[in-house]
């Protein structure tokens, strides 16, 4: 019979699922990982186009789209808080998100994200809403995330910033990516 060597047994136990690679909880060596999904946000009250307010939020995305070379099926994003003087065009949140990643041996592991701002761009008619934030702790610690939000804006309502509602919910095609 021939000896196994400890470091073949690990690159195993990595392709199944049953263990992760040494570099999943390290900054240095991890990969670009890309996951692809949707993501809602609701604001209470609706945020105005020019009148800051205090306002209560909760984005919450789901990623199922994910590479499996280091074990990461699929993650949740989750982020809620109270934003002051926020408005459709400043929305000034330094909240912290969590990211629940599932692998592939049917495990999860979390990471604490601070969020470090939030840009809006607009192309054609879809708005895209990018959030930069960067991994405090757990998986990929010490990365960067890039939450970016494409959304079509409701035919019967284009402008629900300039309503007496405000803009009240955000859902679309989302891309969330740690690099």
């Amino acid at each position: 019979m021939r000896p196994t060597s400890l470091k073949s047994i690990a690159s195993i136990a990595v392709a199944l699922g049953l263990a992760s690679p040494l570099w999943a909880g390290a900054a240095a060596a991890a990969p670009p990982i890309t996951c692809t999904g949707g993501q809602t946000v609701t604001y209470n009250p609706g945020l105005k186009e020019t009148v800051p307010q205090t306002v209560t939020y909760t984005a919450i995305g789901n990623y199922g789209a994910c590479p499996i070379n280091d074990g990461v099926v699929t993650v949740k994003y989750s982020e809620g808080g109270t934003v002051t003087n926020a408005t459709c065009v400043a929305f000034p949140s330094t909240a912290a998100a969590t990211l629940t990643w599932r692998l592939l041996n049917g495990s999860t592991q979390t990471s604490t994200v601070q969020v470090t701002g939030v840009e809006v761009d607009v192309a054609g008619a879809t708005q895209i809403y990018t959030s930069v934030s960067t991994v405090l702790s757990g998986r990929y610690a010490g990365h960067l995330v890039n939450v970016t939000v494409a959304v079509v804006p409701d035919p019967a309502n284009l402008t629900p910033c300039l309503t007496a509602a405000g803009l009240t919910k955000l859902e679309g095609a989302s891309t969330l990516t740690i690099t």
